[in-house]
């Protein structure tokens, strides 16, 4: 699913860029994934570590504390992301 979701994009940006533009769709390509990449690996962990959420994100959602456990746990978060890119 994801390589048909990659090849359409790509197709996509080739109609959207002119031609003069079309050596750099490539480029953001590759920045947007990096992000991505970067966002999600630290955005689990901050939402994952007991300690930020604790002190940032429960009381920041006005949720109840529970020192027990952080705001998402790594089964949690990978069913949220797979049902997410379907």
């Amino acid at each position: 699913l994801m390589a048909t979701q990659d090849i359409a994009v790509d197709g996509w940006a080739l109609t959207m860029l002119s031609k003069k533009n079309r050596g750099r769709g490539p480029i953001c390509n590759s920045i947007g994934q990096n992000i991505g990449y970067f966002l999600s690996f630290v955005g689990f962990l901050a939402l994952n570590d007991i300690e930020s959420s604790e002190k940032m994100w429960r009381p920041l959602l006005g949720l109840p504390s529970n020192p027990t456990c952080g705001l998402v746990s790594l089964k949690g978060f990978l069913r949220f992301m797979g049902g997410f890119m379907l």
